[in-house]
């Protein structure tokens, strides 16, 4: 969890509802979120079939890649609740990591944790692969 009172943030708690998009895959990433309150939902969507990467609670952030990289976003945010969100854009964003080193610790350690977690996740996907070749002799 970052303590949000040494941050900056460009936009003080705006409240979506229950259900609401935060924002979509491919949307431009302009800013990041910091939740208040609520619990927002990380999925990806391929074809017709969708896949929580995340559920996100009080205290959790996300949307950073899309500042880092300077690409679209590769998910879409819901939230489950309704929410109070703080928002940080990337010139904000950029201010807080040169400024606060437990901030940018904190991003580190958890984009580190995020992708372990993508990786365990992969090597679950292909160990049901190889088994359902070796079911089906699909080689």
């Amino acid at each position: 969890m970052i303590n949000v009172k040494n941050l900056i943030f460009s936009k003080e708690k705006v409240c979506f509802k229950k259900n609401e998009v935060i924002f979509d895959d491919q949307d431009e990433g302009n800013e990041m979120y910091f939740i208040e309150t609520g619990r927002v939902k990380i999925v990806k969507k391929v074809g017709d079939a969708e896949g929580i990467l995340a559920i996100l609670n009080a205290g959790d952030f996300f949307g950073e890649m899309a500042l880092i990289t300077g690409n679209k976003r590769t998910a879409t945010a819901l939230t489950l609740t309704d929410c109070k969100l703080r928002i940080m854009d990337k010139k904000t964003f950029d201010l807080n990591l040169e400024n606060d080193k437990a901030f940018m610790k904190k991003m580190l350690e958890t984009l580190a944790h995020r992708l372990e977690e993508t990786d365990l996740n992969l090597s679950r996907y292909f160990q049901r692969v190889l088994r359902l070749s070796k079911v089906f002799k699909i080689y």
